[in-house]
């Protein structure tokens, strides 16, 4: 089951990933970004030289694992919620790589605004 959150991303990625600002972004990046939501089935994002890529299930190596309830993931990912807030607020939690989680909430932020 597909949730809220999912269903954003892609809307956003779609409606974003060909402007300049994003494409200059993502152009060297080679990562994988886990989402699991605690309500609804979990999903990733890729990013591989300036192409994005949401796909349902599991990445074999993400290189952070972003967990919250499909509300909290929507409200990021649409840039109405601060991830920093749901951090600290223990909304939100990140396995692996603190730094490549808080680049992909810049570059989600950038993209909502594009």
């Amino acid at each position: 089951m597909s949730g809220k959150s999912f269903s954003a991303l892609q809307e956003l990625i779609a409606r974003a990933s060909d402007k300049p600002l994003i494409k200059a972004r993502t152009a060297r990046m080679v990562k994988a970004f886990q989402f699991r939501p605690s309500d609804a089935a979990p999903y990733y994002l890729e990013i591989v030289n300036g192409v994005l890529k949401v796909s349902s299930g599991e990445t074999s190596s993400p290189v952070a694992t972003i967990i919250a309830s499909d509300e909290d993931l929507a409200g990021v990912v649409r840039g109405t919620v601060d991830p920093v807030q749901l951090f600290f607020a223990g909304r939100i939690r990140v396995q692996g790589s603190i730094f490549d989680a808080q680049e992909l909430a810049t570059l989600l932020r950038e993209a909502a605004r594009s």
